[in-house]
């Protein structure tokens, strides 16, 4: 049976629990759009496993003369099992907190709400339960290698011209055809939706769409683009775009998805249990109380033709190396070739013990990292440091060639 969160909201009395479920709606266009089948009930043990079968190629057809015979070419099809996954979090208040400050319990739920959320955006698109047992697989693997998969690398979006803006309108177009339904949603990064619109508005083609509250969002064809926003959890150590651009190469991926009970679609639990939420019981002992939101669910594709990829399409320029770097030791002194920038560009240096990490292409440069360069180039450098040399605009600090040496004594 499929159920959406509107059902399941519609089903709840308790006005608490509606508002935690619409406020799931309105931060995840996804999960107000997504249809759930809600049929899993553990029964004998503590399994939350959902199978189903994937269909992963159509049947041919084709004619046949008299006397011969059909060549066999069945549909492929795999058996799949996936598990839901127990995803939220807890919060603590003080009672004083509480009285003094009405409204920090609906901030904590809101933000716990919202945390919960990103955890499912990550996992829609990211997760693999081989590497995580907390993880159900999501996009990225399952689309891998299938006939959906489409190679970007020959697209540059980092400069927009009329050629570039052709490039991706067509493997839109390509991905949006091979796919077995309409997609529901495009999803991207923010900087590749800004990428696509630029191109879509070069040829005509940016459009209006209204997500599941009547807001107007940005459209291709009139298939609404989405960004799925950040994700930050302690295994990852800071916060991180969910569908993200590699710093090194500039390129990142785009996806398409359709949405239905014969494509994609979430699981959840019998009945009307995929949201839960409880408010601090402050009539108990106790000065610190704590409340919870916990959301159960998990993501099955029963067609692959249902999602789409297009992998390693360049949206932001890279870095060229320094003509060259090295270090006089006996001076520590930094010889940078070419010895000065262009005009208008100026040199920036960072040192350490350890390799430095280049810094990211057309992100302005931390000042509390890099130093000017003196004109001499004499720094002061401790043997076997690195040193890494950023040629930046000088207004913008923007970076445009680096290059790293080490000092040796």
């Amino acid at each position: 049976m499929a159920i959406t969160l509107n059902d399941i909201k519609i089903g709840r009395a308790d006005k608490y629990d509606r508002m935690v479920i619409d406020t799931f709606m309105r931060k995840s266009a996804i999960l107000a759009a997504m249809p759930f089948d809600n049929c899993i009930s553990p029964s004998g043990g503590s399994t939350l496993t959902y199978g189903y079968i994937r269909l992963k190629t159509s049947p041919a057809a084709e004619g046949r003369a008299i006397n011969s015979d059909y060549t066999a070419a069945p549909a492929t099809k795999e058996a799949v099992t996936t598990d839901l996954q127990i995803m939220g979090g807890k919060y603590e208040i003080d009672r004083v907190l509480a009285d003094a400050a009405p409204d920090e319990i609906a901030f904590q739920t809101e933000e716990k709400i919202q945390a919960t959320v990103n955890r499912y955006h990550w996992l829609f698109v990211n997760g693999d339960k081989n590497n995580d047992a907390t993880e159900f697989d999501g996009l990225a693997k399952i689309v891998d290698g299938s006939v959906t998969d489409f190679d970007g690398s020959g697209i540059d979006l980092s400069t927009m011209n009329t050629a570039n803006a052709l490039k991706i309108t067509e493997a839109l177009d390509t991905a949006i055809l091979a796919m077995k339904e309409r997609p529901t949603y495009i999803l991207a990064n923010s900087k590749a939706i800004v990428k696509i619109q630029s191109a879509a508005k070069q040829l005509g083609y940016i459009t209006q769409a209204e997500d599941a509250f009547g807001k107007q969002v940005k459209a291709y064809d009139g298939i609404p683009m989405l960004d799925l926003g950040r994700y930050y959890n302690e295994t990852l150590g800071s916060d991180t775009e969910i569908i993200g651009i590699d710093d090194n190469s500039g390129k990142t991926d785009i996806y398409l998805v359709a949405l239905s009970m014969s494509g994609a679609h979430g699981i959840t639990l019998k009945g009307d249990k995929a949201i839960t939420s409880r408010l601090p019981n402050f009539s108990e002992a106790g000065a610190v109380k704590s409340g919870d939101v916990e959301f159960v669910a998990g993501l099955a594709v029963k067609n692959t033709r249902s999602i789409a990829r297009i992998k390693d399409v360049q949206v932001q320029a890279t870095l060229s190396a320094l003509g060259s770097l090295t270090v006089e030791a006996d001076l520590n002194k930094v010889i940078v070739t070419p010895k000065k920038p262009k005009i208008g560009n100026k040199y920036y240096y960072a040192t350490d013990s350890a390799t430095i990490n280049a810094p990211t292409a057309n992100t302005a440069i931390n000042t509390s990292v890099y130093t000017s360069l003196p004109a001499n180039g004499v720094i002061s450098l401790s043997a076997n440091d690195f040193v890494r040399v950023v040629e930046v605009d000088s207004t913008s600090l923007l970076p445009i060639a680096t290059g790293q040496s080490q000092y040796t004594a």
